[in-house]
């Protein structure tokens, strides 16, 4: 058993202090400095075996007990300075978040979504029966599993909804309960269902913006 001031390892999983939830932390994920997991309770149904299936980046943070269900071949990366607020990622295969990103309450990452034979209702019987006799309970779909991308600074709406082999460009903003099943282009600000762009924002935040407010705020100083 090893401590530190905020929990404890036993056997391998890390058990924060005061966590309502018994389970403790699975070995496999990374926590940079200062970044706040909340609850284990957030990896009840993570069962990647990947030395790294989950890394959460500098001062990052999970909130409201959002649920990561991460099958056997999943890997979840959370970049530097990003809210998790009640986000639920499902993910079998990767999903990939930048720095200096929000999530509203309440939204859906997945990777992994039915394709065309869920139409089938013995199909989706089968389906259904496999998960009922499975040890783990975990929808394993990872055949039809498309990477997501996440770039930089993106705002994400409470109960939007971000579908497999979507990339979210730098800057772009998602509107409340919006439903993405194609990438969007960079300070693209998308809403609706189906979604469609709106407005297009002004790239302010690019390294020559960042420079030159920098300089504004020495003046200031």
């Amino acid at each position: 058993m090893m401590e530190n001031k905020n929990g404890k390892i036993i056997d391998g999983r890390f058990f924060i202090n005061n966590d309502w939830y018994p389970g403790g932390l699975p070995s496999n994920i990374k926590l940079d400095k200062y970044a706040y997991p909340e609850t284990s309770f957030s990896f009840a149904s993570f069962y990647s075996k990947l030395s790294e299936g989950f890394a959460l980046g500098f001062a990052s943070g999970n909130y409201g007990a959002g649920n990561f269900w991460v099958g056997p071949n999943g890997k979840v990366t959370v970049g530097k300075y990003v809210i998790l607020n009640s986000t639920n990622i499902l993910c079998n295969r990767q999903i990939t978040i930048g720095d200096h990103c929000m999530f509203a309450w309440g939204t859906v990452i997945t990777d992994t979504w039915l394709d065309a034979r869920a139409f089938n209702a013995g199909h989706r019987k089968s389906l259904l029966f496999e998960l009922a006799h499975s040890n783990v309970r975990f929808p394993e779909f990872s055949e039809h599993a498309k990477p997501v991308i996440v770039e930089d600074n993106v705002w994400v709406g409470f109960d939007a909804v971000i579908l497999p082999g979507v990339t979210l460009g730098r800057g772009c903003i998602v509107g409340s309960r919006t439903v993405i099943s194609e990438s969007v282009p960079p300070y693209a600000v998308i809403v609706g269902n189906p979604a469609r762009i709106v407005k297009f924002l002004n790239p302010d935040d690019t390294e020559e913006a960042k420079q030159q407010a920098m300089k504004e705020y020495r003046v200031l100083m």
